[in-house]
């Protein structure tokens, strides 16, 4: 086995692969066991909701050019070239899997889709276990005390 193939976090999915999951499964729960909230169909539900999607939209973009400004793989199957700190890696070890939550929780509020929350449960599960941890690993593995420092200054999450 080459080093290059060995070089990865071995995730078992791209990321915005498993939120798309998670939303489509949610619709579809939606439309063959509907809930229905009230407080879902007002427009300041619908504009709470398009107002998260255009922040996960923003901070993926911020994100993206950070990774692609310290010139390592957005892909998490790849290898990881540096440990970015700067931009929203400041706030956050993973802004962009963040921007993709908020982007779930917006898509609930935007359609009035509870499922879609429903799903953002596993969906956060499946993010710990299936890739932030793997990624975790790897990373210290990888980048070791350079990368111990990092997480215990920065918060996963927010």
């Amino acid at each position: 086995m080459s080093t290059q193939t060995r070089d990865r976090p071995g995730v078992i999915a791209p990321p915005p692969l498993i939120y798309i999951g998670a939303i489509v499964l949610g619709a579809i729960l939606e439309w063959l066991l509907p809930i229905r909230l009230a407080v879902l169909t007002t427009m300041t539900s619908r504009g709470f909701g398009t107002v998260l999607v255009i922040a996960s939209g923003l901070l993926s973009i911020w994100g993206l050019r950070v990774m692609q400004q310290a010139g390592t793989q957005v892909d998490p199957s790849q290898p990881t070239s540096a440990i970015v700190k700067s931009g929203p890696f400041r706030f956050s070890r993973n802004p962009l899997y963040l921007a993709l939550t908020i982007f779930q929780l917006g898509i609930g509020f935007v359609f009035g889709w509870p499922w879609v929350w429903v799903t953002l449960v596993f969906t956060l599960w499946l993010m710990k276990y299936g890739v932030i941890d793997r990624e975790e690993r790897y990373l210290e593995k990888k980048f070791g005390q350079e990368y111990i420092d990092y997480k215990s200054r920065v918060r996963r999450w927010i």
